[in-house]
């Protein structure tokens, strides 16, 4: 493995915790400080759309470079998490220049969703949960869903970098339809 491997496992993991932060503030601010005058709602609501196209293709751009760069095979779940967030960079591609896209939206969200939960199985089994899928049990010369290639700070993997960049999505696109929802309230009673 070459010696930068480290380097950028380390990244990709600061990176990943400033991420979780960014979720936590839009969770919260969601949940108990629910305002449309709310500073850090109106902030993601304006740039939403950027931060998604941004984290949706550094998740691609990763995941290409952790496999064909590096050499790391992908399980099966990690190409079921592919599936779930290479269409997020073409979605949010649109999305940035044409915003007034409702289906787009709600199919960012619903993407997000679901790949939320493949996520959520991969971390499950990667610390020792039992599966019916062949990548789950090890034998000589296979891949499995439970290698760790990745392991920083104790609990950042590669699942859990892909979680988190699902549920940041996910709320991206539910604090838009918030924020919108709101707005077009106001238009209709002026």
């Amino acid at each position: 493995m070459p010696p930068y491997i480290e380097t950028v496992d380390r990244l990709l993991a600061i990176g990943t915790i400033g991420l979780q932060i960014a979720v936590v503030v839009i969770l919260l601010s969601l949940l108990f400080m629910r305002s449309r005058d709310n500073a850090v709602l109106i902030f993601f609501n304006k740039y939403g759309f950027y931060f998604g196209f941004v984290v949706a293709l550094s998740s691609m751009a990763l995941s290409l470079f952790y496999s064909e760069v590096v050499g790391y095979a992908a399980c099966e779940l990690c190409i079921i998490q592919r599936y779930f967030i290479y269409p997020q960079v073409l979605i949010f591609g649109i999305l940035i220049w044409w915003k007034e896209k409702k289906q787009l939206i709600n199919l960012s969200g619903l993407v997000a969703f679901f790949g939320m939960f493949v996520s959520i199985y991969h971390i499950y089994i990667e610390n020792g949960g039992a599966s019916d899928l062949a990548c789950s049990n090890y034998v000589e010369g296979s891949i499995t869903c439970a290698a760790r290639y990745v392991f920083q700070f104790g609990y950042i993997t590669v699942p859990v970098m892909a979680l988190t960049a699902q549920v940041f999505i996910l709320l991206l696109i539910l604090n838009h339809k918030y924020m919108v929802k709101g707005n077009s309230q106001v238009k209709l009673s002026q």
